[in-house]
């Protein structure tokens, strides 16, 4: 989707949404009007935010927050936006405005602290506090309900209470599947990407306004590196403090990673760090990159970039970055069709089948088709963007807002928004895809689940492949970590 955290927005911000890449630069450059009214223009305007950030409009302009997770102390008292009803989603229902903060039903003022009925004056003196009504006797604040004593305030909540396997969470690992090893996740993660094996390195963009890539190590003694490899932001957007919105995806292809970044108005580079000789690493324009996969068919090596525009070219569709060419050159591979809302997501099966998506109004739900290699390749060699909608579509029975590869397949997180725009995920599913016999044909296998969602207590941050196998961020009251998954031989 071009924007997937909102998608039931009013028509002003829509409208925004689909005007042409240069109208949108033209407004971002002049700085006419206010940048935003509340946070679903700032999703609509500049796509999700980070992992574990959330966006909100603050004095007319857009800025992202962390999330607030669920808090160590509670303010122990109903209503706490941390408690009950928590989504525990992206954006999670346990951010500001928070119960949790002041004012706080264990802190000042606690009719349990000073002054106290039991305190001086003394309760047993005239007029006596200890007779009736008597403020150290029934309704004693420092009793029932006391947020700062037992029962405390921060019980009751049902993730507090849920069980939580210390690799899985409360996630339920479905028939078929297996988790092959796990390692701690630094919570700065915004995207994963591994290279191919048999060693398999870790690579992550950490950060946020100031968006960096670093090495994790190899899995699984994942060792972060002390210092970043590579900015992901072009030198002209370093120090910024607003308007910067680094991408959720990283991608590896041919010694080469790709990540990408917004910026306000919908104007945007893909940053492309050569691993071999860092030297040749570069940016490109890509105005509202959305989701990329590496693509590999024969000597043609390139990454294909799901949004606005490539280099000089815009228009929603999917672009390829070729670079198995010298120079590394740009070419339009796929358009989307007219009723699409915006841009979606994006991967690549290690059997060269492609997935692509887009966004129907006006729902703005999610929607993928399946692409045969030889199409890709048809439509690198010859210059002439194939249909989206023309290839075979991948039921996914639901909306979903991730996709990543996994081995012969691909990995969808599914789910549905809520009333209040969070995204309650039910389930990771995989599909299975492969080639027809009728050439650009593909086949299409049913929906596998791989884990389900009995609460949102434990959530997927990130999605990626290692190998063959899926790679999955989980976060929950125990921290942050990768957890590999693998089907059962």
């Amino acid at each position: 989707m071009k924007h997937a955290d909102v998608k039931r927005v009013g028509a002003r911000t829509k409208s925004l949404m689909f005007a042409t890449a240069s109208l949108v630069l033209a407004v971002a450059t002049t700085g006419c009007g206010s940048e935003c009214v509340d946070a679903f223009d700032c999703r609509n305007d500049n796509g999700p935010a980070p992992a574990g950030q959330q966006w909100t409009c603050a004095a007319e302009q857009c800025e992202t927050r962390p999330i607030q997770q669920l808090p160590e102390e509670d303010a122990g008292t109903e209503p706490d936006a941390g408690t009950e009803p928590d989504a525990g989603t992206e954006p999670d229902a346990g951010t500001e405005p928070d119960a949790g903060t002041e004012p706080d039903a264990g802190t000042e003022p606690d009719a349990g602290t000073e002054p106290d009925a039991g305190t001086e004056p003394d309760a047993g003196t005239e007029p006596d506090a200890g007779t009736e009504p008597d403020a150290g006797t029934e309704p004693d604040a420092g009793t029932e309900p006391d947020a700062g004593t037992e029962p405390d305030a921060g019980t009751g909540h049902p993730c507090e209470a849920a069980p939580h396997d210390p690799v899985l969470g409360t996630l339920q690992l479905q028939a078929g599947f297996e988790a092959a090893g796990s390692a701690p996740m630094p919570d700065d993660v915004l995207a994963v990407a591994v290279t191919p094996g048999p060693t398999y390195t870790v690579y992550a963009v950490r950060g946020s306004m100031q968006a960096e890539l670093y090495s994790l190590g190899v899995w699984p003694d994942l060792t972060p590196s002390a210092e970043p490899l590579f900015n992901v932001l072009a030198p002209e957007d370093r120090g910024a403090t607003s308007g910067i919105f680094p991408g959720g995806f990283l991608v590896h292809g041919a010694e080469r990673m790709l990540a990408g970044y917004t910026k306000s108005g919908g104007a945007g580079l893909v940053s492309l760090y050569d691993i071999t000789t860092p030297g040749n690493s570069s940016y490109v324009n890509a105005p509202g990159n959305y989701s990329a996969a590496a693509f590999t068919a024969d000597a043609t090596s390139a990454f294909l970039v799901n949004g606005m525009g490539l280099s000089d070219v815009e228009g929603f569709g999917v672009y390829a970055l070729v670079t198995s060419a010298n120079p590394v050159a740009s070419e339009k591979v796929a358009s989307l069709p007219e009723t699409a809302g915006g841009s979606g997501f994006s991967a690549v099966a290690n059997n060269g089948v492609s997935m692509f998506g887009f966004v129907v109004p006006p729902d703005y739900t999610n929607v993928a088709y399946a692409v045969a290699p030889s199409v890709v390749s048809a439509a690198l060699s010859s210059g002439t963007p194939f249909a989206l909608d023309a290839q075979t579509e991948i039921d996914v029975g639901s909306d979903f807002n991730a996709a990543a590869t996994f081995g012969d397949g691909v990995a969808v997180k599914r789910g549905a928004y809520n009333a209040t725009y969070e995204f309650v995920t039910t389930d990771v599913s995989r599909y299975a895809l492969s080639e027809g016999a009728t050439p650009g044909a593909v086949i299409v296998g049913e929906r596998t689940p791989v884990l389900s969602f009995a609460d949102q207590c434990t959530y997927v941050t990130q999605m990626t492949h290692l190998g063959s196998d899926l790679l999955v961020g989980i976060e929950d009251m125990n921290g942050e970590r990768l957890v590999r998954i693998r089907a059962v031989p």
